[in-house]
């Protein structure tokens, strides 16, 4: 117990010694170039970091994880360092289930130096955790997020502040961090480890800011029975190359078709043949082919990276922000149909058909026979308001804005009725940024007897760190 109070002591003395504000998140990786370590990041595929005390000390980090667990995993090093100085090479169960003291008293370290206190109760506040039955793998999940640190470490900080119950502890902890995620964006699963930002219409006009592979995923209400759409430049530039045709003419004293006149949609829907229905089916996106094609998820056939970037982009250090469209879908409020299911979804509603992927039942039964209870084309919701979810993946470094319209998706002179924004702070992902910080050391005019950082790194240097 002594040994436990003296690491929390010792991470309290190093916030107060570098003056770090303890409510707000910590730049742990700035706390490293205060404390004068040297600072890698390698393709380690068996450990997640390591210290190296000799000289005037290093820190080595792996690039296989995403920079909650690269922010984290930094402080636990720190703590080797400030609590016992020797040589240290930890993996995942050295950082989240040590059985050694020495491991045990650096991850207490590390908890305090990243989730000081003052700023866990504070982000607990905002998302109204104060005890066990409110702790929520989601909400848990944002705090994480806010606060820079992993979704494991928060859970364990929690319950180290007695907020949560062991009990508590270990629920949160059999949630995978990617389960959540998808809950979060609707259904929607980001590529790699990077945090999804989950925004509405109630964040327009608003700004956030993310890391470089972050997704930010946009959920707009959207009502498609109307024609109107939420558009991007790219659909309002598309949609004025449109030609409007007048409407057709209707004879004089004709009415629109409707019940009182003996039309049902079922009897119309079934007089087509069903060649015709497939033929049409033929011309929507996603509908042709063995395999469904999501809109706005186009393969590249390129490789992607641990954060799920594409090519070599970790090296473009002078690419701009960029927020770029990886996921665009519409969830219905009328059905809870999976993605894979709306193609059939849409087959059933053209050919007239029981609408057995509409609703959570049990498969048709066998042998062809016809559910009788499933819902058919006549039964569908007019007029139902679904959601618009777009994911964004970022890149680069600097701000973007986001900009959508609601307006017709077909009228090029149509006027928008609404229109939604928000301005997206993208910052470096911690490995990019280092490489970034060596480039800019190594291009700084230096005199001719004084040697370059790189040049040091090549030749050992007094740290025993051969760079990145």
């Amino acid at each position: 117990m002594q040994a436990r109070r003296h690491a929390l002591q010792e991470a309290d003395a190093l916030l107060r010694e570098l003056d770090v504000p303890q409510d707000a998140p910590v730049d742990v990786f700035a706390l490293i170039e205060k404390l004068d370590l040297e600072l890698v990041f390698n393709n380690l595929r068996t450990i997640l970091g390591a210290l190296v005390p000799h000289g005037d000390g290093g820190i080595m980090l792996s690039t296989q994880r995403g920079a909650a667990v690269q922010r984290y995993t930094a402080a636990h090093e720190i703590g080797h360092w400030v609590l016992d100085h020797e040589a240290a090479f930890d993996t995942e169960a050295d950082l989240y289930y040590p059985t050694h003291d020495r491991e045990q008293l650096a991850q207490i370290f590390a908890s305090q130096l990243l989730m000081p206190p003052p700023l866990v109760y504070a982000t607990a506040g905002r998302y109204g955790v104060t005890n066990s039955p409110t702790a929520t793998g989601p909400s848990v999940y944002s705090m994480a997020r806010d606060m820079g640190a992993s979704y494991e470490a928060v859970v364990r900080q929690l319950d180290n502040l007695d907020l949560i119950s062991r009990n508590k502890r270990d629920e949160l902890l059999a949630i995978q961090p990617a389960i959540i995620k998808a809950q979060l964006a609707l259904g929607h699963r980001p590529a790699g480890n990077v945090d999804v930002w989950p925004v509405d219409d109630r964040s327009s006009g608003g700004a956030i800011a993310v890391t470089e592979g972050d997704e930010v995923i946009v959920m707009l209400p959207e009502n498609r029975t109307t024609g109107y759409k939420w558009l991007t430049e790219d659909d309002l530039q598309a949609r004025a190359r449109r030609r409007v045709h007048p409407a057709p003419p209707t004879e004089s004293g004709a009415q629109a078709p409707g019940p009182e006149l003996g039309w049902a949609p079922p009897a119309t829907l079934a007089a087509r043949p069903r060649q015709d229905v497939d033929r049409a089916l033929l011309a929507i996106r996603g509908n042709a082919g063995s395999t469904r094609i999501l809109p706005g998820a186009e393969p590249t056939g390129e490789e992607t990276d641990e954060l799920g970037r594409e090519g070599d982009e970790t090296l473009d250090l002078q690419a701009g922000p960029r927020l770029r469209p990886v996921e665009d879908v519409y969830r219905s409020s009328w059905t809870a149909a999976r993605p894979s299911e709306l193609r059939a979804l849409r087959r059933s509603i053209a050919r007239g058909e029981p609408l057995q992927a509409a609703i959570d039942r049990p498969p048709a039964p066998a042998h062809g026979a016809v559910d009788s209870t499933a819902p058919s084309a006549a039964d569908l919701l007019v007029g139902g308001t679904g959601t618009r979810v777009l994911a964004l993946r970022s890149s680069g470094e600097g701000r973007d804005t986001f900009r959508l319209v609601y307006s017709s998706a077909y009228d090029p002179s149509a006027a928008s009725t609404e229109s939604y924004e928000i301005d997206v702070t993208i910052a470096r992902a911690p490995s990019t940024a280092r490489r970034q910080h060596h480039l800019s050391v190594a291009a700084e005019p230096r005199g001719d007897d004084e040697p370059t950082e790189a040049q040091g790194h090549d030749q050992g240097g007094p740290d025993g760190v051969d760079g990145d």
